[in-house]
């Protein structure tokens, strides 16, 4: 594994040195997504929790979710402690795909922040390029990895 990530590296240090990343803006940020899900990858957390923070147009209510075996097992309200349906809540994995796909919008403008160890998203804010005042930011903290 460790090899992977190496090369990985050495590959996104040798395409910001070529200057491709102007021929195509989000080229770094692709180089950052593939660093940073193959480090959670390396990493095999498969049982985990954080608290989530969805802002856009309409604010979400911060939410604490579980996930067990990849797979979302609880979403808690952290305000008023309730408990919701689990569908549509996010894992790590999911995540890194909503990056992607966002990556991949011609009228997108993304900026994400990794946690350098371990290389899950901290931080995903989306804005249009196309239309003011649309987008959304993502923020996760309080990650903990459970047995």
């Amino acid at each position: 594994m460790k090899a992977n990530l190496v090369g990985t590296i050495l590959f996104a240090l040798f395409v910001i040195g070529c200057k491709a990343t102007d021929e195509d803006p989000n080229a770094a940020a692709r180089v950052q997504l593939g660093i940073n899900r193959q480090k959670w990858i390396a990493q095999a957390v498969h049982g985990y929790s954080f608290d989530y923070d969805l802002s856009a147009m309409v604010q979400s209510r911060p939410l604490h979710i579980e996930v067990r075996a990849d797979t979302v097992n609880q979403v808690v309200d952290r305000v008023n402690g309730a408990v919701y349906a689990n569908a549509g809540a996010p894992t790590i994995d999911s995540l890194f795909t909503t990056i992607a796909r966002s990556l991949s919008d011609q009228s997108a403008m993304l900026s994400v922040d990794y946690n350098l160890p371990i290389g899950y998203p901290t931080n995903i804010n989306v804005s249009s390029m196309v239309i003011a005042d649309v987008g959304y930011s993502i923020r996760i903290t309080n990650f903990q990895r459970l047995n």
